[in-house]
């Protein structure tokens, strides 16, 4: 895997992932979208597509907010089960799980396998993207355009405990 900068302009893409398959995800920065609604809850959306970009399902932001209004349930924002489902709805073979909490150990074998995590964290609710690189055996944290290092310790400290929006899913 390796992480490149973008020389887009508008900054809403600074970064693309290139995974060792050769597919390319584009890092969405939601706070450089023109739509209010990516700019102030889409964090769930960004998440949405890049793991459709994972699986190699090509959608721009607003093909897929598009899609999310006319076939997910929205609150404030999208919760992740909502987003679990529409992944499942659009790519063949069921590839995303839910599940509302997982111990640390398990989140590592996920990620040592290569697996795409999506995260929701609390205070304030935010949902977050995190891949492993193996060469490295870093875990990368991507959220709102930025790229950080992380633990899944540190992820797990961090997790929502809000009823309606708390959990993982696992893109596999």
């Amino acid at each position: 895997m390796k992480i490149v900068a973008n020389k887009d302009k508008k900054k809403r893409f600074p970064w693309r992932v290139i995974l060792d398959n050769g597919r390319i995800i584009p890092v969405p920065s939601q706070h450089n979208f023109k739509t209010d609604f990516i700019k102030r809850h889409g964090c769930s959306l960004v998440a949405f597509y890049m793991a459709l970009r994972y699986k190699g399902v090509k959608k721009n932001m607003q093909q897929t907010l598009r899609y999310a209004r006319r076939k997910l349930k929205c609150g404030a924002k999208y919760p992740l089960t909502e987003i679990a489902r529409g992944i499942n709805m659009i790519c063949s073979g069921k590839p995303a799980v839910y599940h509302r909490i997982m111990s640390n150990d398990r989140l590592e074998a996920h990620l040592k396998k290569g697996h795409m995590i999506l995260f929701e964290e609390g205070n304030p609710i935010h949902t977050v993207v995190l891949l492993k690189d193996n060469r490295t055996d870093k875990v990368w944290r991507f959220s709102d355009g930025r790229k950080n290092v992380t633990t899944v310790e540190k992820e797990n400290k961090k997790k929502c405990t809000d009823e309606k929006y708390k959990g993982i899913v696992i893109v596999k």
